[in-house]
C-alpha cells in the first residue's frame, strides 16, 4: 500500500448516516452566584452525542482543512510523523505487556517457593505502582489509547496535534480566510521557527481579526500533550472556518447493527461517551465552584482529585474505541485498548477511589456553599452519584467485555473468517476482560480500605466501654456490617466487625436504633424521586451510613486464632457456621448475612486469615524441629518459610501465645465477658460460648491445612486411647509420630466404625486431646498433631476424645 493510499485509508469515508439526529449541546451559562434552585437529575440522565466528541470533532476538522488549497503537503507530513508515534506506541505497549507478564510469573514463582501463605490482592496491589507514571507516559504516545485496527495506520486527532505543531499551517489557514495582511507560511523541522509561526498567528488573529485572549489558545497548548489543549485550538480553528468552509455532512460514527456483537460495542461506545460528557461537566462544574471562591482550593481538591487526568486519559480511551466503529471484526483491536488502561493510566482512578468518602463528606458539610456557586449540578444525591460514577464506570468495563467476547464468539463460529487476524482480535478481548478484572479488583479493594479507615475512625467515636481491650493490637480492619447470630432457636442482629485477629460483635440502642431506621428510610425516599439506578443508590446509602454516629455497645468477641472450622451453607438464607475452641470451652454459632456476596467476602476473608496462621505456626514449628535435630539442615525450613512469613503472618499473630495466655487466665469462655450473671438467656450472644457439639447436625468443612514435609524426626509409636460419650474403647489404637493427621483421622473413624462397643452410624466431625494443663484442645490439622505429640510424656500415650 502506498503512502498516498494509507493516508486515504486513515480519512476513510463513514457509511451513510442514519436517521438518528445528532444536537449539539453546550453547558448552560450560568451566573456566578445561583440564583435559582438547584437542577433536577436531567444532567444525569441525558444522552451523549457523538459530536461533543474528539473523534468526530477531529475527522470532521480534517476533511474541512483538506478542502483548503495547499494544504495536503502539510497533511501528509503530520500523517509520517504520528504514523510513527502510533507504532512506536505500538511498540511500547507489546514491551509493556511482556514486562507485566514476566511480574506476574515471577511473583507466581515466588508464592509457590514459599511456605504456602496465601498471596492475597495487597500483594498485587503494589505491583508496578513504583514508577507507573513514568510507565503512562512511555507507553502513551499518541492521543488513542491501545493499538490502532490493523486497516488504519493513525488516528486524525494525532495527525491534527502534529499538524498544528508545524506552524505553518496555521500561517495558510489565516491567509485563506484573511485577504488583507498575508502571513508567510514557512516550513521547517526546527521547532523555534514553528513556534514564530505559531506566533505571528496568534498576533495576527488578535490585531485583525479582533479576537480576545480568551478566544484563542497560547503557543503551550500547540505544543503540550494535553487533549483539552488541542480541543481548544480545534475549537478555534473550526470558529475560523466558520463560514468559509463548510463541514461534511456525511460524517458517520455510529456502529452499524449487523448482529448481537455489534449492539454491544455500540453499547460500550455510546456509554463510554456519556461517561465522558459526566466528566466534562464535572470539569465545567468545578470551574464554577472556583470562580465562586466560596470553597478552598484544598476543598475543591478533595472533591476532584485528579479530574484533570482522567478526563486527559478517557478521552484517549474513547478516541481508542471509536477509531474500531465500522472496521472488519478481524482487524478490530479493541482489547487492546483496555489492555493499555489496564497497564498503567487506570492507575490514576487510585486518589479518587481513596478520597470518595471524605468527598462526600464535603458535600453533605457544605451542600449550602455549593448551591450558591453554581446550579449546574444539585449538591444532594446528584453531586453524589457523579463523584461515584468514575469507580463505577471502571467496576462495569469486566461486564461489558463478558459480554462483547460472548457474542463475539458466537459470531465467531458462524462465520467463516478463521484468519490468524481473527483469532488474535479475539483473544486480546480474552486478555483485556482478565486485566479489567483486576483493574476492578484493585480499585474494590482500594475503595474498602478506604472506607475501612472511616469506618474504624466512627467506631471509635461510637463505643465508649471497649472492656480492656486496644484495638491498636487487633490488626486492620477488613468487613463490616450487619449480621444474624443464630443460637439453638433464636436469632438476633448484631454489628459485626471483623479485624484481622478477632471478630467484635455490638448492638444499637433500642432509642437509637429506632432513630437511625427512621432517618435511613428517609434517604430511602430522597434516593428513590432523584432517579439515579437502583445500584447508585444502594452505594450513597451504603457510604452515607459512616456518617451514623449512634453508640455502640460491644456484647461479644471471638479471636481468629480460636476459630478451627467455618462451613459455608445456603439452605436457609446466607450463612456461615463457625467453630471455635477456647482454652477451657468450645462451641458453633451461625452468623446470617443479607446477601451472598458478603457471605461469601467473609469466608474467603476468615479462611485466608486462617491458613496465614497456621502456615506461620507451621513453619515456625518446622525450623525449631530441625534445629534441634541438626542445625546445619535448617536452611531448607527457613527458605520455604522466611518470605512469606517474615512480615504480614507474623505481624498479624506476633502476640499469639501472649493473647492465649491472656485469655487463659482471664476468660475460661470466648463470651464471657458478656456474662454479668451466671444465667445465661436464650438468644443472647454470650449463649454461643456454650458447648456447640449438638448445633451443627451436618459434615462441616474444615480450613485446610497446607501440606508441608515433617522435619527426619527419631520413629517411635504412639498409644491412642479413644473415648467416644465416656465409653473407652479397648485395645489403643498404635501409630507412627510420622503419621499425618488425615491418617490418624481414617485410622480412629475406621476403628469407631468397627468397634462392637458403639452400634450407632456416626461420624467423626472433632477430635480432642488434653494439654499438660488439663484443658481440652482441638485436633484439626498436622500442626495439632504435631504439637500434641510435642506434649507426650515417657509412656508416649494419648488419649483422644472423639465426637
Amino acid at each position: 500500500m502506498s503512502r498516498q493510499d494509507k493516508r486515504n485509508e486513515a480519512s476513510r469515508s463513514f457509511s451513510s448516516p442514519s436517521n438518528r439526529s445528532f444536537s449539539n449541546n453546550s453547558s448552560p451559562s450560568v451566573s456566578r452566584i445561583n440564583s435559582a434552585g438547584p437542577l433536577n437529575m436531567n444532567n444525569f440522565n441525558k444522552q451523549s452525542s457523538p459530536k461533543d466528541h474528539l473523534f468526530y470533532k477531529c475527522e470532521a476538522l480534517k476533511q474541512r482543512l483538506q478542502k483548503i488549497e495547499g494544504m495536503a503537503p502539510f497533511l501528509d507530513m503530520a500523517f509520517n510523523k504520528a504514523e510513527k508515534l502510533c507504532e512506536q506506541q505500538s511498540l511500547s505497549l507489546a514491551q509493556e505487556k511482556n514486562t507485566e507478564s514476566m511480574s506476574r510469573l515471577s511473583m507466581s514463582s515466588m508464592s509457590s517457593q514459599g511456605s504456602g501463605t496465601l498471596v492475597t490482592n495487597n500483594t498485587n496491589r503494589t505491583s508496578g505502582s513504583q514508577g507507573s507514571s513514568n510507565s503512562i507516559s512511555d507507553s502513551l504516545l499518541t492521543f488513542t489509547a491501545g493499538v490502532l485496527p490493523l486497516n488504519i495506520s493513525v488516528d486524525s486527532a494525532t495527525q491534527l496535534w502534529q499538524l498544528f505543531q508545524q506552524g505553518a499551517p496555521l500561517c495558510l489557514l489565516y491567509n485563506e480566510i484573511s485577504s488583507d495582511h498575508k502571513l508567510a507560511v514557512v516550513s521547517s523541522d526546527d521547532q523555534r521557527v514553528c513556534k514564530k509561526s505559531v506566533y505571528e498567528f496568534i498576533i495576527a488573529m488578535k490585531l485583525n481579526l479582533k479576537f480576545e485572549d480568551d478566544d484563542l489558545f497560547t503557543i503551550s497548548n500547540v505544543f503540550s500533550d494535553s487533549t483539552q489543549d488541542l480541543l481548544k485550538i480545534i475549537s478555534v480553528v473550526n470558529k475560523l472556518l466558520d463560514g468559509k468552509v463548510a463541514e461534511d455532512p456525511d460524517i458517520n460514527v455510529d456502529v452499524q447493527i449487523t448482529n448481537e456483537r455489534s449492539k454491544v460495542f455500540r453499547e460500550i461506545i455510546e456509554t463510554e461517551r456519556k461517561y465522558v460528557s459526566d466528566l466534562e461537566l464535572l470539569v465545567t462544574y468545578r470551574n464554577q465552584l472556583v470562580e465562586a471562591e466560596l470553597l478552598s482550593s484544598e476543598q475543591i481538591h478533595t472533591l476532584f482529585p485528579n479530574l484533570n487526568e482522567i478526563i486527559d486519559f478517557q478521552r484517549r480511551f474513547l478516541n481508542g474505541l471509536e477509531c474500531n466503529i465500522n472496521v472488519p471484526v478481524r482487524y478490530q483491536r479493541i482489547g487492546s485498548v483496555f489492555i493499555h488502561a489496564s497497564l498503567g493510566p487506570f492507575k490514576t482512578y487510585e486518589p479518587w477511589t481513596i478520597g470518595q468518602l471524605t468527598a462526600i463528606e464535603l458535600i453533605n458539610k457544605e451542600a449550602s456553599n455549593l448551591k450558591k456557586s453554581s446550579n449546574l449540578i444539585d449538591p444532594g444525591f446528584e453531586l453524589q452519584s457523579y463523584i461515584l460514577k468514575p469507580i463505577q464506570r471502571l467496576c462495569k468495563y469486566p461486564l461489558l467485555l463478558k459480554e462483547l467476547i460472548k457474542t463475539s464468539q458466537e459470531t465467531f463460529n458462524s462465520s467463516d473468517d478463521l484468519s490468524d487476524a481473527a483469532f488474535a482480535s479475539h483473544n486480546e478481548l480474552l486478555a483485556a476482560q482478565e486485566a479489567m478484572k483486576e483493574v476492578a479488583n484493585r480499585v474494590n479493594e482500594a475503595q474498602r480500605r478506604a472506607e475501612n479507615v472511616e469506618y474504624l475512625r466512627k467506631l471509635v467515636e461510637r463505643v465508649k466501654n471497649w472492656r480492656g481491650f486496644n484495638l491498636k493490637d487487633q490488626g486492620e480492619l477488613l468487613y463490616h456490617g450487619i449480621v444474624g447470630v443464630r443460637d439453638a432457636d433464636t436469632e438476633k442482629e448484631y454489628v459485626a466487625y471483623l479485624f484481622e485477629k478477632i471478630i467484635f460483635f455490638f448492638i444499637e440502642s433500642d432509642k437509637d436504633k429506632e432513630k437511625h431506621e427512621k432517618k435511613f428510610k428517609l434517604g430511602l425516599r430522597k434516593v428513590s424521586g432523584s432517579g439515579l439506578s437502583s445500584s447508585t443508590a444502594n452505594l450513597l446509602e451504603s457510604i452515607n451510613g459512616t456518617n451514623d454516629s449512634s453508640p455502640l455497645e460491644l456484647k461479644g468477641r471471638v479471636y481468629i486464632s480460636e476459630i478451627y472450622n467455618i462451613s459455608a451453607s445456603s439452605n436457609h438464607g446466607y450463612t456461615l457456621v463457625i467453630s471455635w475452641s477456647g482454652k477451657k470451652e468450645s462451641g458453633s454459632f451461625k452468623l446470617r448475612y443479607r446477601n451472598e456476596e458478603t457471605r461469601n467476602q467473609w469466608e474467603q476473608c476468615l479462611r485466608n486469615l486462617k491458613t496465614n496462621e497456621m502456615n506461620y505456626h507451621l513453619s515456625k514449628k518446622l525450623r525449631d524441629s530441625q534445629s534441634s535435630v541438626n542445625t546445619n539442615d535448617s536452611s531448607i525450613y527457613d527458605y520455604n518459610g522466611s518470605n512469606t512469613t517474615a512480615e504480614s503472618p507474623q505481624q498479624f499473630y506476633s502476640a499469639g501465645q501472649q493473647q492465649q495466655q491472656q485469655r487463659h487466665y482471664s476468660s475460661s469462655s470466648t463470651y464471657s465477658m458478656m456474662q454479668p450473671n451466671s444465667r445465661v438467656k436464650s438468644g443472647d450472644l454470650s449463649r454461643i460460648s456454650s458447648s456447640g457439639s449438638n448445633s451443627i447436625n451436618h459434615t462441616t468443612a474444615s480450613t485446610t491445612p497446607v501440606s508441608t514435609s515433617a522435619p527426619n524426626l527419631p520413629l517411635f509409636d504412639i498409644k491412642v486411647k479413644l473415648i467416644y460419650n465416656r465409653l473407652e474403647l479397648p485395645d489403643p489404637l498404635v501409630v507412627s509420630n510420622q503419621t499425618r493427621f488425615h491418617e490418624l483421622y481414617q485410622k480412629i473413624s475406621g476403628k469407631i466404625a468397627t468397634s462392637e462397643l458403639i452400634q450407632e452410624d456416626i461420624l467423626v466431625s472433632k477430635l480432642r486431646y488434653k494439654d499438660e494443663d488439663g484443658d481440652f484442645v482441638v485436633m484439626d490439622s498436622n500442626e495439632d498433631w504435631n504439637l500434641a505429640i510435642d506434649d507426650l510424656g515417657e509412656g508416649r500415650s494419648l488419649t483422644i476424645w472423639v465426637s
